[in-house]
């Protein structure tokens, strides 16, 4: 069940990107973190950050990345710290907005969540994060149309092969919307990429977890 939450809560399975300048050290540290993070080693990753910030107390993407960890690890207070300070020292930086949305619906706050998730979207209106976590809590209000056309625009935003979880929801949105064709089509792209979280695509879809139980 954690494993299907995380899913669910949290919508960024795949690379993380850096799009912030950055010195080659800070750049070159991060891009080694993020593969322990990726492997799923998830307290050494949070060890290697916290040693990190020691040397770049100022670096945002650090302190969003540390928020996304302790996700990971369930550890919602402190996640919620890391992504207020990834804010507070650039409050342009979208994965610390979203991630502060994250927060928000977690709390059940879903409309403090649209606001964080739309307010990353005009900082970095190619986010697609930001427009995938808006289809959850439009499959929630039951309009299925605009889940589908969130999910859409954040597919065509050609970074699918670092975010595969984005074309999972959209697969969930498809089902929900009675697109079986595309939901259908959607999951054979997810089985020839190996997405490990397919199967929990599958039980959603299947009725096994009711997403909106989850939401």
């Amino acid at each position: 069940m954690k494993k299907i939450l995380s899913i669910v809560l949290f919508i960024v399975a795949g690379y993380f990107i850096f799009n912030q300048v950055m010195d080659a050290p800070e750049s070159n540290s991060l891009k080694r973190i993020s593969k322990t993070y990726y492997q799923g080693e998830y307290q050494t990753a949070k060890s290697e950050l916290e040693e990190f910030l020691k040397e770049y107390p100022n670096s945002t993407s650090g302190w969003a990345f540390l928020g996304l960890v302790n996700l990971e690890l369930n550890d919602t207070l402190n996640a919620e710290l890391g992504f207020k300070k990834g804010y507070e020292l650039d409050s342009e930086n979208d994965r610390a907005i979203v991630g502060l949305g994250v927060i928000e619906r977690m709390r059940g706050n879903y409309e403090g969540a649209r606001k964080y998730y739309e307010e990353a979207i005009k900082v970095n209106p190619r986010n697609p994060n930001a427009y995938s976590s808006l289809l959850m809590l439009e499959l929630k209000n039951e309009n299925y149309p605009k889940a589908v056309e969130l999910g859409e625009k954040a597919r065509s935003l050609n970074l699918i092969n670092h975010r595969p979880g984005i074309l999972g929801n959209l697969a969930i949105a498809y089902h929900y919307n009675n697109q079986f064709q595309e939901r259908d089509e959607t999951l054979q792209k997810l089985e020839i990429m190996n997405y490990q979280d397919l199967e929990y695509i599958k039980m959603i879809i299947n009725g096994t977890v009711d997403l909106i139980d989850l939401l």
